[in-house]
């Protein structure tokens, strides 16, 4: 991908289709606070989750943004035992997101993208609460010295 489609693809990815419908649904469903709606709605990490199969052109795409975004709320909602990190996401950054990165047919470089915005969201999380998971005794890959910030920031 040229310079220009990925600003393109970029500016896309941040701007799902149905993403009032989306939030909405997911709120009511989810039973979420006025607050985590609104969260929610403003979220840069969940519309990218949202606009990969459309802006791919994957199958289904309805579908498939329901399922990664459902995906996405149970982890904030619970399930921190089976969902948050674990070390054996240590491995490779794209770990955690696998979940989320099952998607039928589609423009491969286009979720490629996709993805890899989203792992450097996680990445930029994950330097945020450095300290504070520290302090309160959370793992992070980062405190463990498994992954190097700078070496990943540039993946």
């Amino acid at each position: 991908m040229n310079t220009a489609n990925i600003t393109s693809i970029t500016k896309e990815l941040c701007e799902p289709p149905h993403w009032n419908y989306f939030t909405e649904e997911l709120s009511r469903v989810f039973r979420l606070t006025e607050k985590e709606s609104k969260e929610l709605y403003k979220s840069t990490f969940a519309r990218i989750i949202a606009a990969i199969p459309f802006v791919a052109g994957c199958e289904s795409p309805e579908r498939t943004a329901i399922a990664h975004l459902s995906l996405y709320e149970v982890e904030l909602k619970g399930f921190e035992k089976y969902c948050g990190h674990q070390t054996s996401d240590d491995a490779d950054i794209m770990e955690r997101l696998k979940p989320i990165a099952d998607f039928e047919g589609g423009n491969r470089d286009v979720i490629h993208h996709g993805m890899t915005m989203l792992a450097l969201i996680m990445l930029e999380g994950y330097n945020r609460s450095r300290g504070l998971d520290f302090s309160e005794q959370v793992y992070n890959p980062l405190n463990s010295g498994a992954w190097n910030y700078k070496e990943l920031k540039v993946f």
